[in-house]
Parts: C-alpha cells; sequence; structure tokens
C-alpha cells in the first residue's frame, strides 16, 4: 500500500503499514453507511537526498494526495537517513472490486460460513497512481502490498487471521474470539497477490 518517496529506490516497499479496524464500523459498512479505515505506513531510506530527489518528494505528495484521502505526510532525518510516515484513510467497500487505488473490501466469506472477509485491496485507480508516480521517477515502481499490521478492535465470537504473527509468536492460522483489540502482522510472498486480511463474525 502506498509509494514510498521519490529517493531513486528500485521498488517502492514500505517497512511497514499499519491498519486499524473496529468491528462495528464494519457493521455499519454492511448496514451501507460510509465508513473509512485509518492506516499508517512508514518508509526508510539509508542515505540522505540529494537537490533533486528532494524536489520530487512535494511531486510524490502530490501525486499521493490526488489518489487517496491523505491527512499527513512527514519526512525527517533519522541516523543520516531519511524517514517517511504517511497518514490517512481508506474507504470499506461491501464489494470484492472498487475504483479506488486503495480500499478495505468487506463481502461474505466463501470458505468460512457466517464468517465475513476482510482485505485491503488495490482498486481500478492504482495502476493509474503508479503510473503517475513513474512519471515522477521512472524508478519508481511502487508496489502493490506492503507488511502490515492490522490492528482489530470491538467484539466478535471468532476471528481468524491466515499466516499471522501475533505479540511476535507466528501461527499459520490465528483463530479466537475478540474481546478489545488484537493486532497481527502479515508479510511475505503469500499476500504479494492477495492482500493482508482476516475474517469475522459480525455478530457483537
Amino acid at each position: 500500500m502506498l509509494s514510498a518517496v521519490a529517493i531513486a529506490l528500485a521498488g517502492c516497499r514500505a517497512d511497514e503499514v499499519e491498519l486499524t479496524v473496529n468491528s462495528t464500523q464494519l457493521r455499519s459498512a454492511l448496514a451501507g453507511n460510509e465508513v473509512v479505515a485509518e492506516f499508517q505506513a512508514v518508509f526508510t531510506h539509508d542515505r540522505p537526498l540529494n537537490t533533486r530527489q528532494s524536489a520530487q518528494v512535494d511531486d510524490v505528495w502530490s501525486v499521493l494526495d490526488e489518489y487517496m484521502d491523505i491527512s499527513d505526510f512527514s519526512r525527517e532525518n533519522v541516523d543520516g537517513g531519511l524517514k517517511v510516515t504517511i497518514e490517512g484513510e481508506i474507504p470499506v467497500r461491501t464489494s470484492r472490486t472498487a475504483r479506488d487505488a486503495y480500499y478495505l473490501s468487506l463481502t461474505e466469506s466463501r470458505t468460512f460460513n457466517g464468517l465475513h472477509r476482510v482485505t485491503l485491496q488495490a482498486g481500478e485507480q492504482f495502476e493509474a497512481m503508479r503510473e503517475a508516480l513513474a512519471a515522477v521517477n521512472f524508478e519508481l515502481d511502487m508496489a502493490q502490498y506492503h507488511p502490515t499490521v492490522m490492528t482489530v478492535t470491538g467484539r466478535s465470537s471468532r476471528l481468524i487471521a491466515p499466516s499471522a504473527a501475533v505479540a511476535d509468536e507466528a501461527h499459520l492460522v490465528y483463530e479466537d474470539r475478540l474481546d478489545g483489540s488484537v493486532s497481527f502482522r502479515q508479510a511475505g510472498e503469500g499476500f504479494d497477490q492477495t492482500g493482508p486480511g482476516f475474517f469475522i463474525r459480525l455478530d457483537g
């Protein structure tokens, strides 16, 4: 999710994307209401930018702001390199496809009866955003999905997250009740095409 700034990287992949989802909001989306999920993405680069690259950062900001709802775009020098933090919101869509560059897809699960599938997805505008970023710097080839930490809050009698690390413990399949909050990390080749996500029973 999200691009890195124009720092002459051969591929744009965030160190980590954090996404916060609430079960009450998911139920509200199913009822037909407009719902968004908050995210934060962090990118780092181990060398300082030259003048040309620094100017391109503003161009990248403009592209992101055109295609996504960005609330904050900050950069700071850290240990001789660059750290960029991007914060914003993505919409929750009750469909498997959408026009948005990124969205949270909420649909009935085809695998687990009575559960809903929640996944981070790149939509129809993703390729247009990717091309706009490449126009800023041809070396900016944005990855579609990134290592992601999802924090799910609220209540549910059943939550399932495949290939998830919870409290630094890896699970082939994490399954438990949701009573308050749980955070899990998903990364690796298995999510490069499907996007991170989980299954949840929206029974409150």
